[in-house]
């Protein structure tokens, strides 16, 4: 590579994450709520305080008073039953000719051991997890929304056109991106009734050179595990307190 295109990749990459409003422009927008979401018309926008695109709150006084009180959390398997079919173009594409795999059950399951991990390896989680939902527990529910593949071959042709070309060729990777998109709810485990829900969607971060880019699930695989982790923090946060969100950029390799 060309020393100029080294040294503007890494300017590039390191003045995009400051610029607030390139990194609105390269997030994931919000997606249409799914039926899995309750009273979906009340969802609140808090991306810039908690990191969720949207979020919801009981307004029942009886159902919230009764949530703040439980200090078990059951995790349920994830849910696919609101999975909506691929609209990515090259990501559809490379499913319909067998080139990559949907591999929903894996990554539902993946997204269930994140969680549970998160609470896990927490210092001071507000939670302690239980195998089974009881009458004393609160049950934290998760559906898969969207789940478009990151396109492997389209991004091998970017990163040649990256060396070959411009790095600019970089911003073609928004047409092999993929995404992901989930939803949450914590209920009282015995009554079903939500205490509180949150949404979002992440697509895959601009990179220049990332070996996830190669992976059909890879920025996936990353989505997931900070989705748990920022929920987790989120639980255990005062009130007020601001969870970072991800960021749209990264120079890592993996």
């Amino acid at each position: 590579m060309r020393p100029w295109h080294s040294i503007f990749v890494l300017l590039l990459l390191l003045v995009l994450p400051a610029c607030s409003s390139m990194d609105r422009m390269l997030k994931a927008k919000p997606i249409t709520l799914s039926p899995f979401f309750e009273q979906p018309w009340l969802a609140q926008d808090a991306s810039k305080q908690l990191g969720f695109q949207k979020v919801w709150t009981t307004p029942d006084p009886h159902v919230l008073a009764a949530g703040k009180t439980k200090r078990k959390l059951y995790i349920a398997p994830v849910t696919l039953n609101y999975l909506r079919p691929l609209n990515q173009p090259l990501s559809s594409g490379e499913v319909a000719w067998g080139g990559v795999q949907r591999q929903q059950a894996e990554i539902a399951a993946r997204l269930r051991e994140e969680f549970v991990a998160a609470f896990r390896a927490s210092p001071s989680p507000l939670y302690r997890l239980v195998n089974r939902p009881g009458k004393d527990t609160l049950t934290l529910r998760l559906a898969v929304i969207e789940l478009n593949p990151t396109s492997p071959k389209g991004n091998a042709v970017v990163t040649v056109l990256k060396f070959a070309v411009t790095p600019f060729m970089g911003f073609a990777a928004y047409l092999t991106k993929g995404n992901m998109a989930i939803e949450g709810k914590v209920v009282d485990s015995k009554s079903g009734r939500a205490y509180f829900q949150f949404a979002d969607n992440e697509c895959d971060k601009l990179t220049f050179i990332n070996l996830r880019d190669y992976q059909p699930y890879g920025h996936a695989a990353n989505s997931m595990r900070y989705w748990a982790r920022q929920f987790e923090l989120m639980t255990r946060s005062p009130r007020g307190w601001k969870v970072k969100d991800s960021g749209s950029v990264t120079l890592r390799f993996n």
